[in-house]
């Protein structure tokens, strides 16, 4: 199936999905299985971004990784396509993009190697973790040569395994996948 398409129908799909039980449902199941996970508890810094409403809402994460004396930094997009992690605090500022997105205000580069956990956002997962993302390559890039650990969390509605991995696809290390219910 076409990706474009593919990209369209699940968005539909993850709006409708807003402010609904079966949502707040799976995001305490998975937020719950990520934070009992070795991953969330051997990181020390974790790259996480600002989640839009489509998504599974971040700012939860982030509150607990810095009760937990954990650093955060949250990506901004550069040129070609490419991405830069910053270490961000409760006095960061942000500002929205084009696309919806808020992105730091703040110099503090992250180097690739000083994060121990990246939680990467997309649109569709394969169970066995490879993604369709918003369309950029961001992420693919960026994962290309990063050495740690990657997680992302999964509505049950975003598996989908009826597209072709592409050779430039990397895939998730780990999916914290919950589960549908009827409302």
């Amino acid at each position: 199936m076409d990706k474009k398409l593919l990209r369209q129908q699940m968005i539909a799909q993850l709006e409708a999905l807003i402010g609904t039980k079966n949502k707040r449902q799976q995001v305490e199941q998975i937020s719950e299985a990520l934070f009992a996970s070795s991953e969330w508890q051997q990181a020390q810094t974790i790259g996480v971004t600002i989640s839009t409403a489509l998504e599974f809402p971040t700012a939860l994460i982030m509150r607990l990784a810095v009760a937990q004396g954990k650093k955060i930094a949250v990506p901004k997009s550069l040129p070609q396509r490419k991405l830069e992690f910053h270490w961000v605090d409760a006095a960061t500022e942000y500002e929205t993009t084009p696309f919806g997105v808020d992105e730091p205000l703040v110099e503090a580069v992250a180097d690739k190697n000083e994060l121990d956990l990246l939680i990467v956002p997309g649109l569709l997962y394969r169970p066995n973790g490879y993604r369709i993302g918003f369309g950029g390559g961001f992420y693919d890039r960026y994962l290309a040569d990063y050495a740690g650990q990657t997680v992302s969390l999964v509505f049950a509605e975003q598996l989908h395994d009826h597209w072709e991995v592409e050779p430039f696809d990397i895939p998730i290390q780990k999916l914290f996948v919950g589960t549908a219910t009827d409302n």
